[in-house]
């Protein structure tokens, strides 16, 4: 069976977005970006260790994936870092700051997962340079199938391996249709496509994002 991912329509407008076929997280056939390329992205972080990738979209406030918060450990401190190509090095480019508060969207469900955004506010604002930018937030569009679209985060590059990448890494994905995503070659409904979701992947199976990814664009 031919692999894709669905992501949350509105995450992939954002610049945000999930996978399913582990259900969240990894840049699989991707390749390194240039350093801080995407000024915008952001690695959310439980006591220091990278869990998800998100957005900024205001200067205290990250957008990512709602299912993000079950990986929260209590009494582990939440940070977002800003500025950073590699999780390891000490970059003077990086900023870390404290998570103040998180709020997932209403309407988020688990199972089936649906509408799985969340809003992350930090304790103070983040600094704007040309290592942290905004990613604006679109109202609105159509993805038809076909589209190439850019998938970054920090996520795992081996499905076999849960360890996240050390450097930011992008992937291009291809738009599938809900109905053929859906179909009984595909996913049979298995997670089912809703139409708050973005199937999207590559037809050889090579390429994707999953584990570590969710959150990131």
């Amino acid at each position: 069976m031919t692999k894709f991912s669905s992501f949350s329509l509105f995450f992939l407008i954002a610049g945000a977005c999930m996978t399913p076929v582990c259900f969240n997280m990894e840049i699989i056939g991707g390749k390194e970006v240039s350093p801080h390329s995407r000024p915008f992205m952001a690695s959310i972080q439980c006591g220091g260790h990278h869990i998800c990738g998100g957005v900024l979209i205001d200067p205290q406030w990250v957008l990512t994936a709602a299912h993000c918060q079950y990986w929260f450990t209590k009494g582990q401190p939440l940070t977002v870092v800003l500025g950073a190509h590699s999780l390891s090095k000490n970059e003077a480019s990086k900023q870390t700051l404290e998570i103040k508060k998180f709020i997932p969207f209403s309407r988020f469900t688990s199972h089936p997962q649906s509408n799985d955004i969340m809003l992350v506010k930090l304790q103070t604002a983040a600094k704007l340079n040309k290592h942290v930018r905004l990613l604006h937030v679109r109202s609105k569009t159509s993805l038809r199938s076909g589209t190439k679209c850019e998938v970054t985060g920090w996520g795992t590059t081996d499905p076999d391996f849960l360890r996240p990448s050390d450097t930011l890494r992008e992937v291009t994905v291809t738009v599938v249709s809900r109905k053929l995503c859906n179909s009984q070659s595909y996913y049979n409904h298995d997670p089912f496509i809703t139409k708050d979701m973005v199937c999207a992947g590559d037809a050889k199976g090579q390429k994707d994002s999953c584990k570590g990814d969710s959150g990131a664009p």
